[in-house]
């Protein structure tokens, strides 16, 4: 698996009004680690979890997951050989002791973990398009946003806020992957 080609992703978001915070991901890569998607796994996902919004559906054809800055984005591949390491995957939260252990219901779609171990998640059930936050520990729902690309949006200019306060390093799997060429 490759990390995301900014020319597919630039390309995908031209015409969309998000298009200048997907520049964002550009000029702050070092403190992300995306991999790169594809229509197949963007399909695969699509045939598990009907009713997904289109907008998460473009996503995963540029990206399937990975470290989205301090957020843990779920992919299709528990391990990547060419990188040699291993990810957290959407059947890892469809593992009915996992979800059961944290509340989960079953009609939520998890996409992906906060760092401090909340999840963001579609509601199958609803099929609003909404992104929701459920916070583990106080077993509520904290956040949420009309759309994924709305989501997004946030999750790419909090973290060129921390970048900017020196709060958020650059990732190391990134650094490392540039020391060793």
């Amino acid at each position: 698996m490759l990390l995301i080609n900014y020319d597919i992703l630039l390309s995908v978001y031209s015409t969309k009004q998000i298009y200048e915070d997907i520049e964002m991901l550009n000029k702050f890569d070092l403190f992300h680690c995306l991999l790169a998607g594809g229509i197949n796994r963007a399909n695969a996902v699509k045939q598990y979890a009907p009713g997904l919004p289109l907008d998460f559906l473009s996503w995963l054809e540029v990206c399937d997951g990975g470290m989205l800055f301090d957020t843990t984005m779920l992919t299709t591949k528990s391990y990547d050989a060419d990188l040699d390491l291993e990810f957290e995957t959407y059947g890892d939260f469809y593992n009915p002791k996992i979800r059961q252990s944290v509340n989960l219901p079953d009609d939520w779609f998890i996409f992906a973990i906060t760092v401090h171990q909340g999840v963001y998640f579609f509601d199958l059930r609803k099929n609003d398009g909404k992104v929701y936050q459920w916070d583990v520990e106080e077993q509520e729902i904290y956040a949420e946003w009309e759309t994924f690309d709305n989501w997004l949006r946030d999750q790419i200019h909090e973290a060129v806020g921390l970048i900017s306060d020196d709060l958020l390093k650059p990732n190391v799997i990134k650094t490392e992957l540039i020391a060793h060429g």
